[in-house]
């Protein structure tokens, strides 16, 4: 298989998996059955609880939070979301949706060739983790708090690294199973670390202000390597 032909088929997996996902997340899973005003009201709802989240981690969080959060009523809030726990899962499932999506803008299928896709992905985690760390860091948070949460964050995850392995494998398609899944988890614990010290380094910092520039120079090295 030619390299044309490997980010054609990567290109084609990662899209039939996107729209999987969409399919999927809460927003439009869940309101299938529901009035527009319901659908409406749970949209809200999802909204809030992730400012909620982002602010005060699984641990802050509430059905009383939530609700003065979106103007609605506690029992409104119930309605849709009868635990805690439920809602928490729900407002991740639909804030990985968003990030997801967000990755079929950084390649152009008919113009990058697969490495250049996954060094545009691979730099996108850094500047998207400018603004969306606060979410990762109570995400981490969550998988902490106990098998739960851990497991919901790996099946999470497992939806991002596909993405990464499907152009891993376009991308060195002479590498064997094992060096493809090295150079996944070393590419997430590049981006995972860097996106890290964004959160918690000054934004005057010289070096977090180039960080996209050495995180792809480095990510290259990495997907290059034998």
């Amino acid at each position: 298989m030619g390299a044309d032909d490997a980010t054609r088929l990567a290109v084609g997996q990662i899209r039939r998996h996107l729209s999987d996902l969409q399919r999927a997340r809460p927003s439009v899973a869940l309101v299938k059955d529901l009035s527009p005003k319901g659908a409406n009201t749970l949209r809200q709802i999802l909204i809030a609880a992730r400012r909620v989240f982002e602010r005060d981690g699984h641990a802050g969080l509430s059905l009383r939070k939530i609700a003065d959060e979106s103007g609605l009523s506690v029992g409104n809030v119930n309605y849709y979301f009868d635990s805690k726990r439920a809602l928490i899962e729900a407002t991740l499932r639909e804030a990985l949706a968003d990030y997801v999506e967000a990755h079929i803008d950084q390649f152009e299928e008919d113009r990058d060739s697969p490495l250049e896709i996954l060094l545009n992905i691979v730099t996108f985690y850094v500047s998207n983790g400018r603004k969306s760390h606060p979410l990762f860091f109570q995400m981490w948070g969550y998988a902490a708090s106990d098998a739960a949460g851990k497991e919901l964050i790996r099946e999470l995850y497992r939806e991002i690294g596909r993405f990464i392995y499907l152009l891993v494998r376009a991308a060195r398609p002479g590498a064997s199973e094992e060096r493809a899944r090295e150079i996944v988890l070393q590419l997430f614990s590049l981006e995972e670390g860097v996106k890290l010290f964004i959160g918690m380094g000054p934004e005057s910092s010289p070096t977090l202000k180039s960080a996209e520039k050495h995180t792809r120079a480095l990510a290259e090295r990495i997907i290059l390597a034998d």
